[in-house]
């Protein structure tokens, strides 16, 4: 090899590697291990193993460097200069990255002044490091930094009980019942959305929950002790309070449901959010993914996450949406042929993305009598956002990432647009339902409907006001966030109760072993539906989240505010006895519907579905009935409009626009999938004047 193409000696390349490691970890690692130490049920929602976490975390640290010295390496194949200056050119781009970090945080700037300085301190540290051998000296200095991130990172709570974990295991308990236990945990459902005419559940739009009632008695005022997911299942999985230190895992909860009937009890189990089901007694799908999978899953969703940490405002407005979906942020399409496809979906990471409706029906092919009674407990991520299915079964998006980003999550001015969210929030529970009809029919079918023991419970409920955050309660929505449906079935029960007692979602499990006759000989928060300390509960305790403060609500006081709640239902959508039309029937000018749209004037609208219309498939998965498009007239927002499908007006709302502005005005109407016809529809919206 010639001079001129002369790699540089082992020791160079080192303090190459390290100064770019450092400033690597500075720029990328760090910041997404102070959000992981802050968000932990990133892994356990993942069932990330340890190795899974370590392996991640060392790579994260150590590859990127290298790949970056191997470039430069090959640039130094042309010369000792051109890697010198490829050297500066990887230092000044790591070093944007850390300042935009910075300046970000510290000042109000456009996005424009954002990334020119980031850039000029980028490209002046780069200068000073060639010219300054004190700079380069104090990056030498820096180089154990991120060993030290990485242990810190490793070694810490609450990283070190996921990534050295110690695992619950089966226990004893006190007597012997020959019961199967069938337990839906249902998610983001409040129970003032199944409520119909009368204070009574609404048996003709939700025939699932009706055929369950039938024999079953009826929590009415059953309620959430807390109001997000990774705490709120585990409450209900082992019957205690949550607490700031505790994490969704078999670790931190060992005397969960799973635990105590793992002795007695085969388990067919489906977590799709938490891991507090010990390995030992319950198989993990999503360890089945080859690891490079698993790793590439994992680096694309904190990857996504990590463009969000280091985007200007602007820039990331335009990004895909973190809060809307966990689990894979990122949200890989779904493509027509796999829609509905079990086997394309079964073992997706994407739980809220994709694979929903397969994962819940593979969990009930999987319930079976056999000579141990078997425990049967699914967490099913319904009807939780995203929304996108319809109670036919069939969806309305392809893909759980919103059409328009921020279409589902933003806050909005007009209380039209939230109605359409509610009214998706609706369509999604009939979904739901749908799916508990599959599940009874299959108990039957196997002959163990009568003797088992059925649960059907939320862990919270979902809030619709004009704020952005819809999931985190407070006094002033905890008339829809706090009370969830709560149905228990005991074995041989043929007769419908109703039960006015204020049962909290941590009374489940004691209620659970009362029903058995069991006694779980460990102590539990709560206590049985049927305890004289129910009975006697004239307050509500709820845990705040964050602060795990206790939020107390007396309970005369919430009946009135959760009854305005279920007239507003009833007031935009009706009850199921008006029939399966009349939820379609949102916003203003509903006189129209069902006209043709003579004499109204067409609106230019660019659809988002558009390529659709032209070649509707009525017996696929797929139903463009979500009529979502960008207005062209340049009009101001708040219209009132109509969606006529085939000449025929099936659809009313108003033009609004994001909080954010981006977008520009936008139509989202939701119409009836009957609506359209096999093959060419034609799709227009008219503005009312």
């Amino acid at each position: 090899m010639t001079a001129a193409g002369r790699l540089p000696g082992a020791r160079d390349a080192l303090w190459a590697y390290l100064g770019l490691a450092v400033l690597w970890t500075f720029a990328v690692a760090q910041p997404l291990f102070d959000l992981l130490k802050d968000n932990p049920e990133f892994f356990a929602a993942r069932g990330s193993s340890g190795f899974d976490i370590i392996s991640w975390s060392v790579l994260l640290v150590a590859l990127p460097p290298a790949v970056l010295l191997a470039v430069e390496l090959l640039v130094g194949l042309a010369g000792e200069t051109p890697r010198r200056v490829a050297h500066l050119v990887l230092i000044a781009g790591l070093v944007t990255l850390i300042a935009v970090q910075a300046l970000k945080k510290s000042i109000d700037a456009s996005d424009a002044v954002l990334i020119v300085l980031s850039v000029a301190i980028g490209v002046g540290v780069a200068a000073l490091f060639a010219r300054a051998e004190p700079v380069r000296s104090f990056l030498r200095v820096l180089s154990p930094a991120p060993l030290v991130f990485l242990v810190l990172f490793l070694f810490t709570n609450p990283i070190s009980k996921l990534a050295f974990p110690d695992e619950a295991h089966a226990r004893t308990i006190g007597g012997v019942n020959d019961a199967p236990i069938v337990v839906v945990l249902l998610d983001e459902l409040p129970s003032n959305t199944l409520i119909g005419n009368h204070d009574r559940l609404d048996y003709e739009r939700y025939p699932g929950f009706a055929e369950l009632a039938r024999s079953a008695t009826w929590f009415r005022n059953a309620y959430t002790i807390y109001d997000s997911t990774e705490r709120a299942q585990p409450a209900i999985m082992d019957g205690d309070w949550p607490s700031k230190g505790k994490l969704p895992t078999s670790a931190d909860h060992p005397n969960s449901i799973f635990a105590l009937f793992g002795k007695t009890h085969r388990e067919n189990v489906s977590e799709e959010a938490t891991s507090v089901c010990p390995s030992s007694l319950c198989h993990d799908e999503r360890g089945d993914e080859s690891y490079v999978s698993r790793m590439k899953s994992m680096t694309d969703d904190l990857g996504l996450v990590w463009l969000h940490v280091v985007s200007p405002p602007k820039i990331e407005d335009k990004l895909t949406s973190v809060s809307e979906n966990w689990g894979n942020f990122g949200g890989a399409s779904e493509t027509k042929p796999d829609l509905g496809s079990s086997g394309a979906e079964r073992h997706t990471r994407a739980n809220l993305n994709g694979g929903r409706q397969s994962r819940f029906e593979e969990w009930i092919a999987n319930i079976r009598p056999g000579g141990r009674p078997s425990l049967n407990f699914k967490h099913a991520l319904l009807p939780h956002v995203p929304w996108q299915y319809l109670p036919t079964g069939q969806r309305y998006r392809r893909q759980a990432n919103d059409p328009i980003p921020g279409l589902s999550n933003q806050s909005f001015k007009w209380t039209s647009q939230l109605d359409v969210l509610l009214q998706r929030h609706f369509l999604q529970t009939g979904f739901a339902d749908l799916e508990l009809q599959h599940l009874w029919k299959h108990l039957k079918d196997e002959g163990m409907w009568d003797k088992s023991l059925i649960v059907v419970a939320a862990d919270h409920g979902v809030a619709f006001p004009h704020a952005r955050e819809r999931r985190r309660l407070t006094r002033q929505n905890a008339g829809e966030i706090a009370p969830i449906p709560l149905l228990i079935k005991a074995p041989g029960q043929k007769k419908a109760k109703i039960d006015r007692s204020w049962v909290s979602t941590i009374d489940i499990l004691p209620t659970i072993f009362d029903v058995l006759n069991l006694n779980p000989r460990v102590h539990m928060d709560g206590h049985s539906a049927y305890s004289d300390v129910v009975k006697r509960r004239e307050t509500m305790k709820i845990e705040l989240r964050g602060s795990f403060k206790v939020l107390d609500i007396p309970t005369s006081a919430f009946v009135a505010e959760r009854q305005k709640i279920i007239a507003r239902n009833h007031r935009l959508f009706g009850v199921g006895s008006d029939g399966p039309g009349r939820i379609y029937e949102v916003g203003p000018d509903q006189d129209l519907l069902g006209k043709t749209p003579a004499g109204l004037d067409p609106l230019d609208v660019s659809f988002t579905y558009a390529s659709d219309y032209a070649d509707v498939d009525l017996k696929s998965p797929f139903v463009p009935s979500f009529v979502v498009g960008q207005v062209k007239d340049g009009g101001s927002p708040g219209r009132s409009v109509a969606v006529a499908v085939n000449g025929k007006i099936v659809g009313v709302g108003q033009t609004f626009t994001l909080a954010t502005g981006e977008g520009g005005q936008l139509v989202a109407v939701m119409v009836p999938p009957g609506s359209f016809k096999q093959g060419r529809n034609d799709v227009r919206v008219y503005l009312v004047r």
